[in-house]
C-alpha cells in the first residue's frame, strides 16, 4: 500500500460564531507522518475532522491524493476519502466484539484475525468493548484503523490516557505497522516526545493557523522560537556559568 499525501489550503473552519482555523495551509507528502502540536484549543482535532469529513470547513480546500474531497463545491462522503481516524475516546460500539469491529473493515476475515494478532489482542477477539482494558481498547481501535488499509490515518491522541509504559510499547508497534504498510499519518498529540517517535516532520497550531513546521527531533534541543518554546513547554537552557 502506497500513502496518499495530504493537501490543505486557506482552510476555514470552527463550530462557533468564530472559526478555530483561520486560512489555514498544511501540506503533508504521501507516506510521511507528520504531528500536529499545540495548547488545547488550538484547533488540532477540528482540523482532523475536516480531512476526515466529520466536520465540513467554512472556506478552504482538502486534497487527499490528488483529488478534492471538500470545497465551496466538493463534499466527499468520509467512507469515501480513503481515510481511517482513531478517536480519543477510541469510538468503539458497545455491542460488537473485538472481530466484529476489526471485520467490518478489514478485506476479509483471515485479514482481521491477523490484525488482532499484531495488536495482541487475539484471546479477546469475542468480548465487547465494556470487557476490555483501556489500553486493549486502544489496541482494538488501532488494529481497526490498520485493517482497513486507508492511506491516511488520522490519530487523535490515543495514547493519551494509557499508563507511560504501555504508551511506550504502543508507540513503538504503531511505528513498526506504519513501516509495514507505507501509510500516510496525520497525529494529534500534546507531547513533543510523542511526536519525536513517532513522526519525520511536526507543525504547531495557533491562533488557527500553522505557526512552525520542522522536525521535532531537533526541537527539543533547538525549538524553531521562543514561543514555540513556550507552547510545547520546552525549557530554555541555562546561560553558561551561570552559578545556582
Amino acid at each position: 500500500m502506497t500513502g496518499s499525501s495530504l493537501s490543505i489550503a486557506r482552510l476555514v473552519a470552527g463550530p462557533g460564531a468564530d472559526p478555530v482555523l483561520d486560512h489555514l495551509d498544511l501540506e503533508v507528502v504521501a507516506g510521511r507522518r507528520a504531528a500536529l502540536l499545540g495548547p488545547s484549543g488550538s484547533g488540532k482535532t477540528t482540523l482532523l475532522k475536516c480531512v476526515a469529513g466529520l466536520l465540513a470547513p467554512r472556506a478552504g480546500a482538502i486534497s487527499i491524493a490528488g483529488r478534492v474531497v471538500a470545497d465551496a463545491k466538493t463534499a466527499v462522503a468520509p467512507s469515501r476519502r480513503g481515510v481511517a481516524m482513531v478517536f480519543q475516546s477510541y469510538a468503539l460500539w458497545p455491542h460488537l466484539t473485538a472481530r466484529e469491529h476489526v471485520r467490518l473493515v478489514a478485506r476479509d476475515e483471515r485479514s482481521a484475525d491477523e490484525w488482532l494478532e499484531r495488536a495482541r489482542i487475539p484471546h479477546l477477539a469475542a468480548r465487547t468493548p465494556g470487557r476490555l482494558s483501556g489500553g486493549e481498547q486502544a489496541r482494538l481501535a488501532l488494529a481497526r484503523a490498520f485493517a482497513s488499509a486507508a492511506p491516511l490515518l488520522l490519530l487523535d491522541e490515543p495514547l493519551r490516557n494509557l499508563d507511560p509504559p504501555l504508551a511506550a510499547e504502543l508507540r513503538r508497534e504503531i511505528r513498526r505497522w506504519l513501516e509495514e504498510t507505507g501509510a500516510t499519518l496525520l497525529l494529534v498529540t500534546h507531547e513533543l516526545r510523542e511526536a519525536r517517535a513517532l513522526c519525520e516532520e511536526a507543525h504547531v497550531l495557533h491562533g488557527g493557523r500553522i505557526l512552525a513546521s520542522g522536525n521535532p527531533s531537533e526541537w527539543e534541543r533547538s525549538p524553531p522560537s521562543d514561543e514555540v518554546a513556550r507552547l510545547l513547554g520546552i525549557a530554555p537552557e541555562e546561560p553558561a556559568g551561570r552559578v545556582r
